[in-house]
């Protein structure tokens, strides 16, 4: 009797194990833009600041970037390069601290501050999320992704783990 308890004991352990190791393996990560700097001007107008900062980042698809601030600040998304590369100030602008985006595909995302000269400064960055260039149209009948059909097989298996374990005490 006390080896078949050893025995559920392990098929318990096992499960729990397989089951934390899928969590962190999807798991997302919020990156504050600038790390403990945070979004602003950065020092000596070191122009290259923000983009040595998202280069030494790897974005995915999940993972968000969090702006946050003090003073007078926008984070404004800009469409594309050029816009990003002349500071160009039209766009989607978050005017409050604290915002969180969420990185949803691949591609490229811009950020200028569309405050005075910020941007002129080194108030802008362009994070690069997966391989950096969106993915084209899907057909609207797409196929599940691997990672919803590798979710669905791990669940199926902790399920069956967890039904073995219960019938088994």
């Amino acid at each position: 009797m006390a080896s078949r308890s050893m025995s559920s004991a392990g098929f318990f352990i096992v499960a729990v194990a397989i089951i934390v190791s899928l969590q962190g393996a999807n798991a997302a990560t919020r990156y504050t833009v600038g790390d403990d700097l945070g979004w602003t001007v950065p020092p000596n107008n070191s122009v290259g600041y923000y983009e040595n900062w998202a280069n030494n980042k790897t974005f995915q698809i999940g993972d968000s970037l969090l702006f946050n601030w003090t003073g007078t600040h926008t984070a404004t998304e800009v469409a594309n390069e050029e816009e990003y590369n002349n500071c160009t100030k039209t766009g989607i602008v978050i005017v409050t601290s604290g915002v969180i985006v969420p990185l949803a595909s691949n591609g490229t995302r811009y950020f200028v501050c569309s405050v005075g000269n910020h941007c002129e400064q080194g108030m802008k960055v362009a994070v690069k999320v997966g391989n950096g260039i969106a993915p084209p149209a899907l057909p609207p009948s797409a196929a599940p992704s691997f990672t919803v059909a590798a979710t669905s097989l791990a669940v199926a298996l902790i399920s069956s783990i967890l039904i073995l374990f219960f019938t088994a005490i």
